[in-house]
């Protein structure tokens, strides 16, 4: 838009107001979602003890972020602040999925007696 209107010399054009804030927060929550993630992988990684768990619980992320792109494609909405806040939710469910998948796999491998591999 900048470069088709000409403005008198000394003018610019300036994005502010509601398009400013969600730029900002979009570059925050870009910095804090991987970090958020890693802090994550590191206290599984300490619950379960093992690298290989961890590292299932936290594949199920790639996959519940393309059903959240999904979803906005088939609604017809765009990735906006409160949708990023609902992909956060959605990651929260995903890891909490995972946990309770892992822990159920390890209890009945436990009453079982078998001894899965803690790498």
């Amino acid at each position: 838009m900048a470069r088709e209107i000409r403005l008198p010399e000394g003018y610019h054009v300036v994005w502010g107001g509601s398009f400013e804030n969600m730029e900002r927060a979009l570059g925050l929550i870009k910095i804090i979602v991987p970090i958020t993630i890693v802090v994550i992988f590191l206290l599984l990684l300490s619950s379960f003890s093992s690298i290989k768990q961890a590292a299932l619980i936290i594949l199920n992320l790639p996959f519940a972020l393309i059903g959240g792109i999904v979803a906005l494609w088939v609604t017809g909405e765009y990735l906006s602040v409160p949708a990023s806040v609902g992909f956060i939710n959605l990651f929260g469910v995903a890891v909490l999925n995972g946990i309770v998948l892992v822990s159920y796999m390890n209890s009945l491998a436990g009453r079982r007696g078998w001894a899965l591999s803690r790498q």
